[in-house]
């Protein structure tokens, strides 16, 4: 009888197993057309934060939530993955993707507390559901799993499967994968993880919050300890291993990403662009940018900008730091103002520190958050001593600068000593690029990314000043003019009906030499000169020639003869874009930051720069007027060879290029040598440099745009509060060249001369007993000067039918040169 209802037993149970199998096949085949295809990881790609590299292949920018560092499974060292094979899966080199036993638990724990709170995943099973599924539990999802789990051990190698596994793990911090853990967690890749740390990570995917280092260092401890038993039943690692990783002490704390390079502004930028162009998937898919920016150039762009602004700051004195009295600490609380220094932003060259003691020789004692200790010399804080406008001469004592307990900011010097200095209020940019590519070399949006991220190479619109005059004489020598055409550098007054007001243009310094030639006065940057030339070419005929350069002044109410004096607001960025057709001989390039963009862990190309380059060895495709006839045969060359647009004659580009170095090295001119504006130059000895200064009213910008044949840099310095102005005495040649000047410097050393190159058609003929270059066959039209020594009265008349009233103009006298700034 027994035995009757043991068979009986036995075959019920043979029966609900065979009618599980029979549901489970049916499930099976149900769902089996809404299971993913498992052979598509095989060419997974992860979700990999946007990284962004520079020309020399250092990372100046990351982007993304989650953090990721895919590795091939021979780059996992073995301890990795016995550490996390012992405790996660421990046959996982022997079942079939699924843990029965640990099944049977889960079903068991169903029944008794209805719910799926037992997980029994191995690690093809998380791998499963980390790739394809959500991490809810219930029944369908976990049957899901299992099925996929047996597909994908049909499919996937075991090694396949475990580098999959350990390359997506989550283990918060938005860290995902062992090697983006052992960054953020350690600072380490996971070669040089020690056993103890790896026991700490293999822990982690159990509860990625409660057991990380950083947030809960005791739980993370105790399930060390769990991990390393694991190995040591499991033979992985010997007693000795186990008791020495077992001690070790956990030191972990937030590891930001790696930033090699400082480009903050360059990163952004191109962020900006890409996210543009693709959207968020730059977050996720792998993308790998590399930019046209080295990042040595670009340093040293950082460093000319912070240079260029400490020493203007300087200038302008001292502002009462901050003190520690002020925010209710008391010096002895060493944890109290410890915790505030922390607080202050870190910049890129200067770092805060609290003054301790005052000494008898005028020096100050410091510290640092850290707790190290220095001192800072009366000569490096005596320049502090007019902070309250007191005559800058005057050394007050140091009791008049500083006290203990003042939060300061020093900079360490090249010799070691450390100097005082302050975060400055006013504003630079500085933008250079390869004139013949567009290749944007160096990009610095401000002081540092850090204090502010607003980019102001390419979003800051600001008034030219006189950085606009090289383009209103390039369209004079379109309308007839040449180098050697006189204008009236008198006072003049401008009487317009519609406003029923006079305007009186002014030079500055205020100066007037009676009639010049246009070399001259560019190079003295004479305003009256300059507003003399546009009302004789006409407004609308020098707008229709800045939209050659790029600059659209579309807008009427910019549209006067204020234009010739740079009242139109301009970036940086687009003014060295202009400033680069002079230098590469005409073209028209277009500037670019991305060189090339990758994709995915195969790093498939999907962009890569193919810029219309210049061609200043190629025949004029253009002719040199104002709407220029465009020569089809030679602009159909550029076209097919990928050369960019002429927009100005060879001619055209040389004798504006040839004039601007005169802005540095002076010249010759009828009334015997002058200096320009941008003298401070010559001190870098190179022939082969041009450019511009700019002032604009007040002093509220300072710019400088020069070049040689090869490179085009510009620099602004200024307020981004327009209404505050630089200061007396403050200006173009004075605030933004030496900062061209230090940058330029380090790029151009031991590169070769490269002028502008000056076509067979522009020759040097004798121009009222001076020579100077001229487009042959020109007529000089001499406005404004007359062959005989009687005095000559004109009035001309713009088109907005204002009266240019002129005083006598005589014929030239000879004159002392002088060295001048410009202020417009």
């Amino acid at each position: 009888m027994i035995f009757i209802w043991l068979r009986r037993i036995i075959w019920f149970f043979l029966f609900i197993i065979s009618l599980c199998m029979a549901a489970g096949c049916f499930y099976y085949y149900h769902v089996k057309s809404t299971l993913p295809d498992v052979s598509q990881l095989k060419e997974v790609s992860y979700e990999t934060p946007l990284q962004i590299y520079s020309a020399d292949n250092l990372l100046i920018g990351e982007f993304g939530t989650d953090r990721r560092i895919p590795l091939e499974f021979e780059q996992i060292p073995q301890q990795v993955k016995d550490a996390f094979i012992a405790i996660e899966d421990r046959n996982f080199y022997n079942h079939i993707g699924i843990d029965p036993k640990g099944i049977l638990r889960a079903v068991k724990v169903l029944f008794e507390k209805r719910t799926m709170s037992q997980g029994a995943s191995t690690i093809t099973q998380q791998v499963a559901r980390n790739f394809f599924l959500s991490p809810e539990k219930n029944i369908t999802r976990k049957l899901k799993e299992i099925f996929i789990s047996i597909h994908m051990e049909q499919e996937l190698t075991k090694d396949e499967i475990l580098t999959l596994y350990l390359n997506k793990i989550p283990f918060s911090h938005h860290a995902n994968g062992i090697a983006a853990a052992a960054y953020i967690y350690f600072g380490k890749t996971v070669d040089e993880l020690t056993l103890g740390e790896t026991a700490i990570l293999a822990g982690m995917p159990k509860a990625p919050s409660s057991n990380n280092p950083i947030s809960h260092p005791d739980k993370a401890r105790e399930r060390r300890h769990t991990v390393l038993e694991s190995m040591l039943i499991t033979g992985k690692i010997t007693k000795e291993q186990f008791e020495e990783a077992d001690k070790e002490p956990i030191n972990s704390y937030y590891h930001a990403p790696k930033i090699e390079a400082n480009a903050g502004y360059v990163a952004e930028s191109i962020r900006q662009t890409l996210e543009a162009t693709y959207g968020d998937a730059i977050y996720s898919e792998g993308f790998k940018v590399y930019a046209t920016v080295d990042s040595r150039v670009q340093e040293k762009a950082n460093q000319a900008i912070y240079n260029g602004l400490t020493d203007y700051d300087m200038r302008h004195g001292y502002r009462k730091p901050e003190n520690i009295e002020e925010l209710n600490i008391d010096i002895k609380d060493t944890d109290a103002w410890k915790a505030e220094l922390k607080k202050r932003q870190l910049y890129d060259y200067i770092t805060p520190a609290l003054v301790l003691t005052l000494q008898a020789d005028n020096s100050a004692n410091i510290v640092f958050a850290d707790d190290t200790k220095s001192s800072i010399t009366w000569n490096n804080i005596k320049w502090a001593s007019n902070y309250d406008n007191h005559k800058k001469n005057t050394h007050h004592p140091i009791e008049k600068i500083l006290k203990p307990g003042d939060i300061v900011y020093v900079h360490k010097k090249e010799n070691g000593e450390y100097g005082l200095r302050q975060v400055p209020q006013v504003q630079g940019a500085l933008v250079s690029v390869n004139a013949q590519t567009g290749a944007i070399l160096s990009m610095v949006g401000g002081y540092s990314y850090k204090k502010s991220s607003f980019n102001r190479v390419e979003l800051s619109k600001r008034q030219a000043g006189s950085n606009i005059k090289p383009f209103l004489y390039s369209a004079a020598l379109a309308k007839g003019f040449t180098l050697g055409t006189y204008v009236a550098d008198e006072k003049f007054s401008i009487w317009n009906k519609w406003s029923n007001q006079t305007w009186s243009p002014k030079n500055s310094p205020n100066v007037y030499e009676g009639p010049i030639p246009l070399r001259v006065a560019l190079a003295k940057s004479k305003n009256v000169v300059s507003v003399r030339i546009l009302n004789q070419i006409g407004v609308s005929n020098f707008v229709k020639h800045l939209k050659k350069f790029g600059i659209d002044v579309n807008q009427k109410y910019y549209q006067n003869l204020s234009l010739a004096l740079g009242a139109y607001e301009i970036t940086p960025l687009e003014l060295v874009t202009a400033y680069s057709t002079f230098a590469n001989g005409g073209y028209k390039i277009e500037p670019y930051l991305i060189d090339k963009i990758v994709v995915g862990s195969n790093e498939q190309v999907i962009y890569e720069a193919n810029p219309a380059i210049a061609c200043p060895d190629c025949e004029d495709a253009v002719t040199n007027t104002i709407v220029p006839e465009v020569i089809e045969q030679q602009a159909k060359y550029l076209e097919d060879n990928n050369y960019a647009e002429q927009v100005i004659t060879h001619g055209n580009a040389f004798l504006i290029s040839d004039t601007l170095k005169s802005v540095i090295h002076g010249g010759y001119g009828p009334n015997g040598p002058f200096n320009g504006t941008g003298t401070r130059a010559r001190a870098m000895n190179r022939p082969d440099i041009a450019g511009k200064t700019g002032t604009t009213n007040d002093s509220r910008d300072a710019w400088f745009s020069g070049f040689n044949a090869n490179i085009a840099t510009t620099v602004w310095v200024g307020n981004d509060n327009f209404s505050k102005t630089l200061g007396r005495g403050e200006s173009g040649a004075k605030t933004a060249l030496p900062i061209w000047i230090e940058f330029m410097s380090y790029l151009l050393k031991d590169q070769p001369v490269a002028s502008v190159e000056k076509p067979d058609y522009v020759v040097k003929n004798s121009i009222y007993g001076y020579p100077e270059y001229m487009i042959s066959n020109t007529n000089d039209i001499n406005f404004g000067s007359t062959s005989s020594d009687e005095p000559q009265t004109y009035i001309q008349q713009d088109q907005y039918g204002s009266d240019i009233q002129s005083v006598p103009v005589t014929q030239p006298q000879n004159t002392q040169p002088s060295s001048i700034e410009d202020l417009f």
